[in-house]
């Protein structure tokens, strides 16, 4: 069903075998097919049927493009959650690792380890304290495997882990020693940790006048930061495999251990186009390897993030809350979203107008077999309803298969907001659990311990010029304070914030801050308003300054500046398009467990406000993540939603539980009035032509061409009307009637016929444009025509079940034989069929031209 032309096509091609949904569709489409040929056949052998050549092949090409687009959203929508997927994996990565390259600068400048490097002793007593300080720093960062220090000629003089080498020839020390840079990063072989690859993290120890003493490694445990991130980002029974690979794409880390095992090569070649098919261990899949975005500036060790699905189970993901949605809101969310491209409105409209053309014909078909009591006639109009009845079919196919595409493309939002809204809330978890991490340890710095034991101005303004390397070093902090046990602040390191020096805080933190017993343990404020930050909201973290007898003796605050470090993970984590850009419209909330905004990209949701989605954090919390359709502001909006889930130690098992979630929504489109069903007018479905029945014996019988006003039914006698025609090219009137009755002139065989506005005439609201048809009549010489907006059945009716026309508001006199009861229309639906006099509609018609022409006069 597709025409294939090209490689994008041709692997399009490949993957619509497994889309269990488009082949469904493709089976009932070529049901549909069948039975159209055999009609097209039977309609040329009776001779009496209306030509269904163009028809037939007018729906099929229809219905070949439709599975097209079908086939192209549904690839499309599984694309996109596996590129969110391993786009998310390899950002989360990236965004851990910046984190490690300020650790590794702050670590080599902790006073304790340069003063034992300064020793050059072999003090074992030492070598235990430093090592012990080691322990104590992986309780806090529990990503390192190993911690290693060595001199300048690379003799191991401390180390977290046991390891046989006592001499280390690594080129990372040298490197380190020796580089500009402010770190060296190194992925690869390093025997002095294992025997396998390994991510490492170098810098010198430099003496007080800058002189080298050695070289301070951090082992990152790679292969268990990867498992985590890849718990989070892929469910229990998600047969997604994700993984991290080198531009040479040798594989770094993967999910699966079978199916992407470290050190695995994959073709790099095979990972471009718009859906790559990758063959690995005799199984296809589908895969996509992706960039990571650079965060502030580093970009990682350049590896990919690449994601895996085995073709065979791509497509069999449910849609979720779209394909539950009620079909109204789709309807009107899907008929005026821009997300939509203009194709899939043009194959809509082409569904409706083959319809439109086909009723049309079996309508025409129908009028010009009215009357006739000749045996083919009888069959004619039997085909001419199976036609219709087949043309019914053939649009609600495509129409189910119409808003099967919308339902795929609004799913595959809903499913990039959920994944975005997790990301976002997993990387604010993380960047938390730094900072809970930071205070923690550079409270055990022993200046600071120093310092507070021991007050004096040269210590304090030593502490100050620590707190300033730090804080250079770790950029998301405003200030870093250094307090007493009273709560005075001693140092602070922002010289512009020495103001503070001096100055006894009040802030209950700082209370909870003094009475920790334990460097394991942290307090932090609520996110509040708070002068240490200009009164803007914002999270401080603190940690005790303990002595040698383990009593608090003050403690250390860092000033957390989340308005640009919450807008800036907002911002990297809204929902984007297959190129990177945000979606237009698209937004970004961090929202409190009391539903107050923290952070927002939308400049209308400010931070303290009411958050302007009602979510119930403790079934969020219970569920991890949801995704729906909101509708806010006259908006509708695709929602996804994230509880909090707490990073390693953080707020898992450190006595603080999650307290926040994030939301990430897409505008889907105007929240105009819900599209409603078609209503089933009295006749039935348009152009349905009814089979011949039996008159009732000794009636008096005639046939009845019917059609739609809006909502009422109203015919003519079949054997007045000529036929039906489109309503376009209607020509207007060169002189515009007062009422407003003549529509205008349309060309019917060569001559101009005048058309008459029924709804103005009767007083009735008229319907869809888009569905107007033009019914021409011949009555008394006369022939005109009548706009109508959907053509009916053409029933036969009793003359004696005619029932007098009573008065209809006394407003004019209305030009009709009178009313029929549905009951009394044979193959009938609901409603009273008002029939129309042709003859009286033509003088009224009439009547007009001379108002017309008196107003020219």
């Amino acid at each position: 069903m597709l025409d294939i032309i090209g490689p994008e096509e041709r692997r399009l091609a490949q993957l619509i075998r497994h889309m269990r949904s488009v082949d469904d569709y493709r089976q009932t489409f070529d049901r549909l097919q069948a039975s159209w040929d055999t009609l097209t056949l039977l309609g040329q052998l009776s001779g009496g049927a209306t030509e269904m050549e163009g028809t037939r092949t007018a729906f099929s090409r229809l219905t070949t493009e439709l599975l097209g687009h079908l086939a192209v959203a549904t690839r499309d929508k599984v694309v996109a959650e596996l590129r969110t997927k391993a786009q998310n994996a390899i950002d989360l990565l990236v965004r851990n690792l910046f984190e490690r390259t300020a650790d590794i600068g702050f670590l080599a400048a902790d006073t304790d380890i340069r003063e034992f490097l300064e020793q050059g002793t072999e003090d074992g007593a030492a070598r235990a304290r430093i090592e012990a300080r080691f322990r104590d720093y992986v309780a806090k960062y529990s990503v390192y495997a190993d911690i290693v220090l060595v001199d300048g000629a690379g003799t191991v003089k401390a180390r977290l882990t046991e390891h046989p080498s006592g001499q280390i020839l690594h080129p990372v020390i040298g490197e380190a020693l020796n580089s500009a840079g402010a770190y060296v990063e190194h992925y690869g072989p390093a025997d002095f940790v294992s025997e396998t690859n390994e991510l490492l993290y170098a810098w010198r120890v430099e003496g007080q006048a800058g002189r080298p003493l050695g070289v301070l490694v951090l082992v990152f445990r790679l292969a268990d930061e990867m498992a985590g991130i890849f718990r989070k980002l892929l469910p229990e029974a998600d047969w997604t495999v994700l993984g991290c690979v080198t531009p040479e794409g040798r594989v770094v880390a993967g999910s699966c251990p079978l199916q992407m095992p470290r050190g695995l090569r994959v073709a790099t070649a095979d990972l471009r186009g718009r859906a790559p098919i990758l063959r690995l261990g005799g199984r296809r899949y589908l895969a996509v390897a992706c960039r990571p975005a650079p965060y502030q500036g580093y970009a990682g060790p350049g590896w990919l993030g690449l994601g895996l699905v085995p073709l065979e189970a791509a497509f069999d993901a449910e849609d979720g809350p779209a394909a539950e949605m009620d079909e109204q809101v789709l309807g009107a969310v899907t008929s005026r979203s821009e997300l939509f491209p203009p194709a899939l409105k043009t194959v809509s409209r082409q569904a409706a107008a083959i319809q439109s053309n086909l009723n049309r014909a079996v309508w025409n078909g129908s009028i010009r077999q009215a009357g006739s009591a000749h045996a083919n006639a009888a069959f004619s109009k039997i085909l001419l309803w199976e036609i219709s009845d087949a043309g019914r079919k053939t649009q609600e196919a495509c129409d189910a298969s119409i808003r099967e595409l919308h339902r795929t493309v609004v799913a595959a939002m809903l499913g990039k907001c959920r994944s975005r809204a997790a990301l976002a809330i997993d990387v604010m978890d993380r960047n938390l659990y730094e900072r809970a991490n930071d205070c923690r340890w550079w409270a055990l710095n022993a200046t600071f311990a120093r310092a507070l034991a021991a007050p004096s101005r040269e210590m304090a303004q030593l502490c100050g010029k620590t707190l300033a390397t730090i804080n250079a070093l770790y950029t998301v902090y405003t200030n870093l304070i250094l307090f007493d046990a009273q709560g005075m602040v001693v140092a602070v390191s922002q010289p512009d914030q020495s103001g503070w020096v001096g100055v006894t805080l009040k802030e209950e933190w700082v209370a909870r801050t003094l009475a920790l017993r334990s460097g394991q343990h942290y307090a932090v404020s609520g996110f509040e308003p708070s002068p240490l930050y200009g009164e803007a909201a914002t999270l401080i973290y603190a940690a005790a300054v303990q002595d040698e007898a383990g009593r608090a003796i003050g403690g250390i605050a860092i000033v957390f500046d989340a308005t640009p470090q919450f807008a800036a993970i907002l911002n990297d984590c809204l929902p984007a398009d297959d190129s990177g850009q945000p979606l237009p419209g698209g937004f970004a909330l961090l929202v409190g467990r009391d539903g107050r905004v923290l952070s927002s990209t939308e400049p209308g949701f400010a931070v303290g406000a009411a958050s302007p989605f009602a979510i119930d954090p403790a079934a969020l919390a219970r569920d991890g993540d949801m995704a729906t359709i909101r509708r806010i502001g006259g908006r509708f909006l695709a929602i996804g939603a994230a509880f909090s889930k707490g990073y390693r130690e953080y707020r898992t098992s450190d006595g603080h539980q999650p307290d926040a979630m994030a939301i990430c929504a897409v505008p889907l489109g105007e929240a105009a009035a819900a599209a409603q069903p078609r209503v089933m007018r009295g006749g039935g479905a348009a152009g349905h032509a009814q089979p011949a029945l039996r008159r009732p014996e000794g009636a008096v019988t005639f046939e009845a061409a019917t059609f739609h006003i809006g909502r009422h039914w109203l015919g003519v006698g079949a054997g007045q009307v000529v036929e039906a025609v489109d309503f376009a090219d209607l020509k207007p009137s060169a002189r515009r009637a007062p009422d407003g009755l003549l529509a205008g002139y349309k060309l019917h065989e060569g001559e101009p016929v005048p058309v008459l506005r029924l709804d103005r005439m009767l007083g009735f609201e008229a319907g869809e444009a888009e569905e107007r048809q033009i019914v021409i009549v011949k009555a008394a010489g006369r022939t005109f025509g009548l706009v109508v907006d959907a053509l009916g059945p053409i029933p036969e009716i009793a003359e004696n079940e005619i029932q007098p026309l009573r008065e209809m508001g006394g407003r004019f006199d209305v030009p009709a034989r009178g009313l029929v009861a549905s009951d009394s229309v044979a193959g009938g639906a609901r409603g009273m069929l008002l029939l129309l006099d042709a003859e009286r509609l033509g003088v009224r018609l009439e009547t007009e031209a001379r108002v017309l022409v008196h107003a020219a006069e």
